[in-house]
């Protein structure tokens, strides 16, 4: 439901909103990467759906029980297409938030150099997963998959940490220099500067929920498919939740930190009345 939301928000602002949306160039793209990313988040969600509903009502009777059924789908087109959805699904919104860490370091690419590898070692590791675990009789827990299961998930939660740290460095060290110039209280009235605009401009929990599910899945631990369908929902609420940010003109872009923030007021005063005028 909140992801629902939060698209249904992220849209108007694109579409609708900005009195200064013509002035981007990038909206029109950044309208389809929304589209995009929330169906292949909805193909998934309603596919696992009708997944579970054919293994514990459909086919509970089947026999071994409703795992064995569910073991005996993969090959097929209900277990393949949302797999794919979700690992495309990831494919996008990592290198998403790898497009942010280029605008926030403006375009120097030798920083974001090792997260650019991590990304395409992650792309390279989600095609080999996607091909092993679409074999029949296959799944993401059996031994034919997990040389494969294990290195891509660390791999893209290794990426998601990265790209949160520095990223959450920057608008940190953005932050002490306004604090420097400007004063505490003028700092806390540019929008990257609060604590919460970081925590969504870091997508720190599109990082902490990939944490979350790879440490049980490393130990083939069953906790591990709680975590699955939360983490294909987060992996599409973080970047619609940067993507709003920007189309309400609230995101960093590109000069960001070599232009005035635009949120500050300044006082001015006319000499005859003594009046003081703030803008």
């Amino acid at each position: 439901g909140i992801v629902v939301c939060i698209f249904l928000q992220t849209m108007y602002h694109l579409i609708a909103d900005p009195p200064h949306r013509n002035e981007n160039r990038n909206i029109p793209l950044l309208i389809s990467f929304t589209i995009a990313l929330f169906a292949l988040g909805m193909v998934f969600i309603s596919m696992d759906l009708t997944s579970l509903r054919l293994a514990w009502v459909d086919h509970r009777d089947f026999p071994g029980g409703t795992v064995a059924y569910s073991f005996s789908q993969y090959g097929k087109p209900i277990t393949v297409i949302p797999n794919s959805c979700a690992v495309i699904g990831d494919w996008l919104a990592a290198g998403f938030l790898l497009y942010r860490c280029v605008i926030i370091f403006h375009m120097n690419f030798i920083i974001i150099a090792i997260p650019l590898l991590m990304y395409l070692g992650s792309i390279a590791m989600g095609v080999m997963i996607l091909f092993q675990s679409s074999r029949p009789n296959a799944n993401l827990w059996t031994k034919t998959t997990v040389n494969f299961g294990i290195p891509y998930y660390a791999l893209a939660a290794a990426l998601n940490v990265v790209i949160t740290i520095m990223i959450t460095t920057r608008l940190l060290l953005y932050r002490r220099s306004l604090r420097n110039t400007l004063g505490e209280a003028q700092a806390m009235s540019v929008p990257f500067a609060s604590i919460a605009s970081m925590l969504v401009e870091s997508s720190l929990l599109y990082a902490v929920t990939s944490i979350l599910f790879l440490v049980p899945y490393g130990l083939k631990s069953d906790v591990s498919n709680i975590f699955i369908p939360i983490l294909i929902e987060v992996q599409i609420l973080a970047p619609l939740l940067i993507i709003d940010r920007v189309a309400k003109r609230r995101g960093w872009e590109k000069g960001t930190a070599t232009r005035p923030p635009t949120s500050l007021k300044f006082q001015h005063t006319f000499p005859q009345s003594g009046m003081y005028d703030t803008e």
